[in-house]
C-alpha cells in the first residue's frame, strides 16, 4: 500500500512538472506532407518498427503473432536480408532501437491489455549472424509501479511501443490506453544489460486529449545531436535542446500530417531533419515507407551540412555532383520526377548517366556522411 501511495505521488508530481513546462514554453506547430517512397513488400504487412543502418538499408519487422524475423529493405522496397532470431518468439514486437556499436534492440513489450508479465527487449548484432540465423540475449523486465495485471482502466498505461537507446540505457515510452483517457505518455529508464531488470519511472509528457494525438507508436533519438522524435497516428513531436536525457525539458515542436498516411507504426531518423516512417497494411497488401523532411520548416540545418557547397553540373548527358567543388562518392543518390515519383537510385557514385531520361524537372537527394543534400535541376534535350 505504501509503495502504491508513493508511486501515485511521483506520477502526480511528474504530471504537474510537464503541465508547467508546456504552459511556460508553448509549442510551435507545422503542417507537413509525407512523401511516399515505396510500398513495402508483401512479407511486411504489419511493419511496426524500423532501425536505419544506412539510408538504403532499413531493418524492420512485423507485429505480434508473426514470424521471429527481421528484414532489411532498401528504398526500392526490396528485401535485401532476412534474419531469423531462433531462440525467441514474436509475442508482440513493437519497435527497434540501435546503439553506437550496431546492436539492435527488439522491443517485445507490446502490451495492449496491460496484463503481460513476460515483457522483454532482445539484443542482437547482425554481424554475428550465420546463414541468416542469429540468437538474441534478452533483457527481461518489470515496471516498478505496476502491481495489478491488468490495472484499473484509469491506470492502463503500461503498453510500450516506442524505445530509444542512449548511454547504455533504454528509454521506454508508453502508449496510453487509460479510460477515461488522460493524454500522458510515461517515460521509463531501463539498463541496456541482459538479465532481469526493473524499468524505473522517470518522467511523463502530455501529448493531447485524444488517442490519435497522444498514443505514442514509435520513437527515435539522434544521439549525436540530442533530438528526440515521438510518433503518433497524426503527428511527429520533436524535442530539442534538452539537458542530458531529460528529453521533455527541451523545446518541443509538433509536425502534424496534412493528410492521414495510414496506421503509422515506426520512425527513425535518416539525417538530422529527415525521417523514415512505415505504416501497417492489410491482409491483402503491405503499407508504405514514407519520408518526412523537416529541414525547410524548422530553420535548423543538419550539422556540418554544406548549404552552399552542394552543386551539380550536366556535361555530355552525365550529371556530376560535388561538395565545395570537389568530387566525392555519395553513399546514396535518388532522382525523382517533379510529381515525386522515384526514377533513379544509385550508390557510392559522384556522377549519373542521364541517357533515356525525358526532358523535364528532376529532384535530386544525395546523402554524404549522414547529411542530405537536395537540388532541383532542369533537364533539357
Amino acid at each position: 500500500m505504501q509503495k502504491e501511495f508513493w508511486t501515485f505521488v511521483l506520477t502526480f508530481l511528474l504530471t504537474l512538472n510537464v503541465f508547467n513546462l508546456a504552459a511556460q514554453k508553448g509549442v510551435t506547430e507545422y503542417s507537413i506532407d509525407l512523401r511516399t517512397i515505396v510500398r513495402l513488400p508483401l512479407q511486411l504487412k504489419e511493419s511496426s518498427g524500423i532501425a536505419i543502418e544506412n539510408p538504403n538499408k532499413i531493418w524492420t519487422h512485423n507485429d505480434s503473432g508473426n514470424t521471429n524475423e527481421l528484414f532489411a529493405i532498401d528504398t526500392l522496397g526490396e528485401i535485401v536480408k532476412t534474419l531469423k532470431i531462433n531462440n525467441i518468439d514474436n509475442i508482440d514486437w513493437e519497435d527497434l532501437a540501435m546503439d553506437t556499436e550496431g546492436n539492435i534492440y527488439v522491443n517485445d513489450a507490446g502490451n495492449n491489455d496491460n496484463d503481460r508479465k513476460n515483457l522483454a527487449i532482445h539484443v542482437i548484432n547482425p554481424v554475428h549472424e550465420t546463414g541468416g540465423v542469429i540468437e538474441a540475449q534478452s533483457i527481461n523486465f518489470t515496471f516498478e509501479d505496476q502491481t495489478a495485471f491488468p490495472p484499473p482502466n484509469a491506470n492502463k498505461n503500461f503498453d510500450i511501443e516506442a524505445i530509444v537507446w542512449a548511454n547504455d540505457t533504454l528509454f521506454l515510452f508508453t502508449k496510453n490506453r487509460s479510460n477515461p483517457f488522460n493524454g500522458y505518455s510515461k517515460l521509463y529508464r531501463l539498463p541496456a544489460q541482459p538479465g532481469n531488470q526493473i524499468a524505473r519511472l522517470s518522467d511523463s509528457v502530455f501529448l493531447g486529449s485524444s488517442t490519435s494525438e497522444a498514443r505514442v507508436t514509435a520513437a527515435t533519438l539522434n544521439v549525436a545531436n540530442s533530438v528526440l522524435a515521438l510518433l503518433t497516428s497524426n503527428k511527429i513531436i520533436v524535442f530539442r535542446n534538452f539537458s542530458g536525457t531529460n528529453f521533455f525539458s527541451g523545446q518541443s515542436t509538433v509536425y502534424r500530417f496534412s493528410a492521414q498516411p495510414g496506421q503509422v507504426e515506426a520512425i527513425d531518423h535518416v539525417t538530422d531533419n529527415t525521417y523514415y516512417i512505415t505504416s501497417e497494411g492489410s491482409n491483402s497488401q503491405a503499407g508504405f515507407l514514407y519520408e518526412a523532411d523537416l529541414t525547410g520548416l524548422t530553420g535548423i540545418w543538419p550539422k556540418n551540412e554544406h548549404r552552399i557547397g552542394f552543386s551539380t553540373e550536366i556535361r555530355d548527358d552525365v550529371l556530376y555532383l560535388k561538395l565545395d567543388d570537389q568530387y566525392v562518392n555519395f553513399e546514396l543518390i535518388q532522382l525523382f520526377s517533379l510529381s515525386g515519383v522515384r526514377i533513379g537510385h544509385y550508390e557510392t557514385v559522384n556522377s549519373i548517366p542521364l541517357y533515356g531520361f525525358n526532358t523535364g524537372i528532376l529532384i535530386i537527394n544525395a546523402y554524404y556522411r549522414g547529411n542530405k543534400h537536395s537540388q532541383t535541376i532542369r533537364l533539357l534535350r
